[in-house]
Formats: C-alpha cells, structure tokens, sequence
C-alpha cells in the first residue's frame, strides 16, 4: 500500500446502508446458477470488495489512486486488526483471478472457485458486521 493510498474521509450510516445493499445485489446475483461461473465470480468478488469498503469507509478514509482494489484490501488489517488477514488475503487472491478473468482470457475459474469465494465472503461479512457493531454500532444497517 502506497503511502498516500487512504485519505480521512467521513462517513455516514446512509453511505454504510447502501454499500450494504449493493452487497446484497452483488451476492445475490453470484448465486444464480444459470449464470457462467466467470459472471458469478466477478460478482461474488463485487460482494467481497464492498465488505471491504465498508470497512475502510467506517474507519472514516477512503482509497484512492490506480491500486484502489489491492490497497482496500491492504489497509483492512490495518484497520480491522489482524483477525481479518485471512480474508484480506482471500480477497486479493481473488482479485488476481479477476483481473485475469476480465482482462485476460475466459473460463479461468469454474464453479468449486465460485463455491470457495462465495464461503469466503460469507465468512468475511460476518467478520465485518461484529467489527462494525463493536467499533462503530451507529454504521450498521437496521
């Protein structure tokens, strides 16, 4: 993460509810089976980068620059402690896998990828959500 890479920045609890929706769009369309497992990944990677968001944007920063995705994810032990490595370090796995996908070639991930991203996320909300109510009860969603 570049030094400058987070800057303060205010949060509201309406900012907090509507990344969490988008969340919810983004994990519901991962789970549509007549989707390609390229499409489901990228949305279940949608879902998992918007945890991450809501992290950073609840410690009252925000990412900017070129490596916004790499640095979001770098800045979540930082400011959720290291209990969240395991998905901070998930999560840019993933985005590697993405960047392929999107950029590079088709078919590069398959529906066990799907599955493991998905319980990855899953896992990864519930992290978010018991930080957000332990360090900033007034940011979650009622």
């Amino acid at each position: 993460m570049t030094p400058d890479a987070i800057v303060p920045a205010a949060s509201t609890p309406a900012e907090i509810a509507a990344l969490f929706a988008r969340f919810e769009v983004a994990m519901s369309d991962a789970s549509i089976v007549g989707q390609s497992a390229d499409g489901r990944y990228l949305d279940a990677y949608t879902a998992g980068f918007l945890l991450a968001k809501i992290a950073v944007r609840a410690s009252g920063y925000r990412v900017k620059g070129g490596e916004n995705h790499h640095d979001t994810f770098a800045a979540l032990e930082v400011l959720m402690g290291s209990s969240s490595r395991e998905s901070a370090d998930a999560l840019n796995a993933a985005r590697k896998y993405r960047n392929q996908d999107m950029y590079d070639a088709a078919g590069m991930v398959d529906a066990a990828d799907v599955a493991a991203l998905l319980a990855r996320v899953t896992t990864f909300e519930g992290e978010v959500r018991a930080w957000l109510a332990k360090h900033h009860p007034e940011l979650l969603p009622a």
